[in-house]
């Protein structure tokens, strides 16, 4: 097959996991996929230790970070609209989630917005991971959080509102990039205040 980043032929080698388990099969080269490093899992929520979202989640969790590779490909998946490459780190995306005990929920995109992109990113990594959720947010807010200040994204109004049922239960927020932490920490609050026991978050990318 084709890589998907790089257009070269390679093969996926069989291996004991493919024939005795469930694995997605790979749709980049390993050449490519040296480029992206793994993320430094520890994240600092101090900013918001200060705030009414202090507590709001309990966990962050994310799988690469970002660097020149990963800049290149968020480009070309978001922006150039090249839905394949919601495939790329499937497995990846598969393999922690399934670790979780929760429900995942994806962070939404504005409706205005995803008419522009024609597509949801964050659900299409979700599909192509094979992984159930649901749509219990729906985001309020066009602004993008990066180009505020620390003071107004603290203070800004909530970014989201719940539209589905919410139980007493674990959730998996889960998005393409955590950057300041505003998106995930005003979505973890919502879900708590409309009743969740216990917000996790995971990215595929930290900023």
């Amino acid at each position: 097959m084709n890589c998907l980043l790089c257009g070269s032929i390679f093969q996926s080698p069989p291996t004991w996991r493919k024939l005795l388990l469930y694995e997605i099969e790979a749709t980049s080269c390993k050449r490519c996929l040296s480029k992206f490093e793994k993320a430094d899992t520890q994240f600092d929520l101090s900013d918001f230790e200060d705030s009414h979202y202090k507590g709001a989640l309990n966990s962050v969790t994310a799988l690469y970070s970002y660097n020149e590779a990963m800049k290149s490909y968020l480009h070309q998946y978001k922006f150039l609209q090249d839905v394949a490459l919601a495939s790329v780190f499937a497995e990846e995306i598969r393999l922690l989630i399934e670790k979780r005990e929760g429900i995942v929920v994806p962070i939404p995109m504005h409706p205005d917005k995803l008419l522009t992109r024609t597509f949801a990113q964050v659900d299409e990594l979700l599909i192509s991971a094979g992984l159930p959720f649901q749509h219990l947010l729906v985001k309020t807010e066009t602004a993008e959080q990066g180009k505020k200040s620390k003071k107004e994204r603290l203070e800004a109004s909530p970014l989201f509102e719940v539209t589905g049922k919410v139980e007493a239960k674990t959730y998996v927020l889960f998005d393409d990039i955590y950057t300041t932490g505003t998106t995930m920490h005003h979505a973890a609050k919502v879900l708590k205040e409309a009743g969740a026991s216990k917000i996790e978050a995971i990215t595929l990318i930290k900023g």
